[in-house]
């Protein structure tokens, strides 16, 4: 089982970029989306999508800012970031809130292990944390939830589906603190961003209304996502060579959503604001600019 499992979280991050089989429909727009969870809540838009997915999010920066992109899936820092930067990009919705877990044992200690510098955990583990050391030495999520089922790791701060991997397989872990609860203590606000949907500015310009539809798509693909993660597991199967079983049951807990408009912007800007106060570089130097949102 162990085996079976480590393969699985290793295949999750280790395939190379793949796609969905464009439709015949003459008018297909190009979306990219990561390797994880922030493919979940896409596995149900509609075939004019050509979906691509890649092993990090640099791949699809890499991508949109070419050209070879139309829409693409980001961390919520790397998208402010990007534009700040001068990317030629726009903000549509937060597709993904909060999905880490801290998680660990009974004697977990005072050290908690993230998956690597910079990024969203993080950020988070400082910010909502900062009672804990941080070791940086594993920088993969999936390599650091094979040391928890191993037991060779004690406490760490993991994202969906590998919280739900490591629950699964060890039963001396447990979640000990939802990061939430304190995001919420500390900013008021029930969530916080993970990932955000963006457009090419060039694509937005010359083609609002696909814009509209790809929206509208992403929308369903989320509801639908949520109300049979049975049939969503099949798909995320197939899309990201990971176990079926095991991504039915994280769906529920990955906090997939769809959210645009001012509720975005509000609970975006809140997370940016930490991190301008936490790590300025991490969202290009700046708060969100009113252009920065389509």
């Amino acid at each position: 089982m162990l085996l079976f499992l480590c393969f699985s979280m290793f295949s999750l991050f280790a395939q190379p970029a793949s796609e969905k089989a464009p439709s015949e429909d003459p008018v297909s727009v190009r979306l990219g989306v990561m390797q994880g969870p922030t493919a979940f809540s896409s596995v149900m838009l509609d075939d004019f999508v050509r979906l691509s997915v890649f092993p990090s999010p640099a791949d699809a920066l890499a991508r949109i800012t070419k050209g070879e992109l139309d829409f693409a899936v980001l961390p919520a820092n790397a998208a402010l970031s990007l534009y700040n930067r001068g990317a030629g990009i726009r903000a549509l919705a937060i597709v993904g809130e909060g999905m880490l877990s801290l998680v660990g044992t009974a004697d977990s200690g005072d050290t908690v292990s993230v998956p690597g510098a910079g990024g969203t955990p993080d950020h988070m583990a400082r910010f909502l944390f900062p009672e804990y050391k941080i070791d940086y030495s594993v920088t993969a999520p999936a390599q650091l939830a094979q040391l928890l089922i191993a037991g060779k790791c004690r406490l760490a701060l993991l994202p969906q589906p590998f919280v739900t991997m490591v629950l699964s397989a060890n039963p001396s872990v447990s979640v000990l603190i939802d990061p939430v609860h304190r995001w919420k203590a500390l900013t008021d606000l029930d969530q916080y961003p993970m990932s955000i949907l963006v457009v090419s500015a060039a694509f937005a310009e010359n083609d609002p209304a696909e814009v509209g539809r790809v929206c509208e798509s992403y929308r369903k693909s989320v509801k639908k996502v949520l109300a049979d993660p049975v049939a969503a597991g099949e798909k995320i199967s197939a899309l990201l060579s990971m176990d079926a079983k095991v991504a039915a049951k994280a769906v529920p807990n990955c906090a997939l959503v769809y959210i645009d408009g001012p509720e975005a912007r509000e609970e975006a800007s809140a997370y940016f604001d930490v991190l301008m106060k936490l790590d300025p570089d991490a969202i290009g130097g700046k708060a969100a600019s009113e252009g920065f949102w389509y």
